[in-house]
């Protein structure tokens, strides 16, 4: 699967259960007000599904930065520049992944 194929899919049901509890947030939020059980349930449950979305985006874009890296690797070589960018770049956001991970 190439660059913007992976772009292009999404997690269509995963999006549309963030929309539909942001919707029912609302609606909570308007009848009973932020401090109810209800809502705070809701925006727990928000933020997870929001998490989710998030780890699954970024370990989309280490598979592809990966992928990246590997097609660079075969064309110019093990120790070119590009090569050493591309594994910088992956360094980069495994590293942001785990601190993610770590603290979130």
């Amino acid at each position: 699967m190439n660059t913007i194929d992976q772009f292009q899919c999404e997690n269509m049901e995963l999006l549309m259960e963030i929309f539909d509890h942001k919707v029912s947030l609302k609606e909570v939020y308007n009848l009973k007000g932020p401090a109810s059980s209800d809502y705070i349930s809701l925006s727990i449950k928000l933020n997870l599904l929001i998490k989710e979305y998030f780890e699954e985006k970024t370990l989309n874009l280490i598979s592809m930065s990966k992928d990246e890296l590997i097609e660079v690797w075969k064309q110019k070589g093990f120790k070119h520049l590009d090569t050493i960018e591309a594994s910088q770049k992956l360094d980069e956001i495994i590293i942001k992944y785990q601190k993610l991970k770590h603290f979130g």
